[in-house]
């Protein structure tokens, strides 16, 4: 900020000087000469009263101070008073200007001054506000996918390691590419700790990954299926974006041989559209923090939000892409 100021002082003040020294010249008809040597020290004088200005902003930085005014108009009344008496002194000033004029033309000359340190200074504390505020959404984006994490993470370990235990004991080939599908979906996990998008094909991939874990548990009455064109998979979603639509649809639908969950990703309208069939479990009190979570990170990823539409027999979401 103390550099713009400084930069703004060096081209306002000849200009400032011009506007002080003009009614010496249009008013009391001084010659020419006197007039740009007047307008040399009055840009002079200005660039002193911007440089005190300069001062009592950064020392007072509250916008709204009071005591920033009192200040500013106590020194450059001070600094003109002391500088007219130079004048008379040294016998420098027309004795057909009236003494009263410097004081107003300085003063009113402190007053854009202060006008424009302030317009400076606003734009200063808005942009360090917004830049305290990207980095608040930085830090609660990093939170809600830690929270995502979190939710996902332990239960779904639990349930894992169960089924992997039961396979070993049963069938000891499926439990190895059960171990290696695990490892693959694990290894996601970790790395995604770094990321807040993810391009659509890494995230289908992931996705299909804990599909088949779940069908490993679940077996033919879960069915999925992608249908998403090739230019697609390039564009970016949120990490779990998926994975989180299709760990709600089991977790909240009661499912068999006889009653199968069918999920289907695809795209709509230039939007990922995520639709399963819907057959509620009795007894379950929905908590909705899943969607909740990946609704706050596309607000602050993209200032949008998903888009849910359910009815008796159906649930779909609707993802926005994300720009790359």
């Amino acid at each position: 900020m103390k550099k713009r100021l400084y930069k703004v002082a060096l081209l306002t003040s000849p200009i400032l000087g011009l506007y002080g020294g003009a009614p010496a010249y249009f008013l009391n008809k001084v010659a020419l000469t006197y007039f740009l040597g007047l307008t040399g020290i009055i840009t002079v004088v200005i660039f002193i009263v911007w440089n005190l200005n300069i001062l009592i902003v950064t020392k007072v930085k509250n916008s709204s101070s009071w005591q920033r005014y009192v200040l500013s108009y106590l020194s450059v009344i001070t600094f003109q008073f002391s500088l007219i008496k130079i004048g008379t002194i040294f016998q420098l000033r027309p004795d057909n200007i009236n003494e009263v004029y410097p004081f107003i033309a300085m003063l009113s000359i402190n007053s854009i001054i202060l006008f424009i340190a302030n317009f400076i200074l606003l734009q200063t504390q808005k942009a360090t506000a917004d830049q305290e505020i990207e980095l608040l959404k930085v830090s609660n984006l990093e939170a809600q996918k830690q929270v995502l994490m979190q939710q996902l993470q332990p239960h779904f370990l639990f349930n894992a390691l169960s089924t992997l235990k039961s396979l070993i004991s049963e069938n000891s080939s499926v439990a190895e590419d059960y171990t290696l599908q695990l490892s693959d979906f694990l290894r996601y996990s970790v790395q995604a700790k770094n990321q807040d998008t993810i391009e659509l094909a890494d995230e289908v991939e992931f996705t299909q990954n804990y599909i088949n874990l779940q069908k490993v548990r679940f077996g033919d009455s879960l069915l999925f299926s992608v249908n998403i064109p090739d230019n697609f998979l390039s564009k970016k979603v949120p990490v779990y974006g998926l994975q989180t639509l299709v760990e709600n649809a089991i977790k909240h639908n009661a499912f068999s041989d006889k009653k199968i969950l069918t999920i289907n990703i695809s795209v709509e309208n230039n939007r990922i559209r995520v639709h399963n069939n819907r057959q509620p479990k009795r007894l379950l009190i929905p908590s909705g923090t899943g969607l909740q979570n990946l609704n706050k990170r596309y607000q602050i990823l993209a200032n949008k939000e998903i888009e849910i539409i359910a009815d008796e027999n159906n649930f779909i979401v609707y993802l926005h892409i994300l720009e790359s």
